[in-house]
């Protein structure tokens, strides 16, 4: 049985709860920016240095059958770039082969 992303968002972020990652969920209005994730937060990691620092994340949730719009991807791949993790989510196991 497929999950809803209405569920899989919900997952997703009772995940992110447990882990303490500080995140909310973005709901998209006129006047949003065309392909934001439906789920945007900030995470502490360590680099080299031993530093530590923010880090956004940036989560479009889909269904396994879903599809990312051209903008939805665009945005990921803009935020992936500037530093971001930012990648599409089905379910809480993506979330944990990503590393968080």
């Amino acid at each position: 049985m497929k999950m809803s992303e209405a569920a899989a968002t919900k997952q997703i972020r009772d995940y992110l709860k447990i882990k303490k990652i500080f995140h909310w969920k973005n709901f998209s209005t006129l006047g949003s920016v065309p392909g934001i994730p439906d789920i945007l937060g900030c995470r502490t990691i360590k680099c080299e240095c031993g530093r530590e620092h923010g880090q956004m994340i940036a989560i479009e949730v889909k269904r396994p059958d879903g599809r990312l719009s051209t903008d939805q991807k665009n945005f990921l791949e803009t935020l992936t770039y500037a530093g971001a993790l930012a990648f599409k989510a089905e379910s809480a196991d993506d979330l944990i082969k990503r590393g968080l």
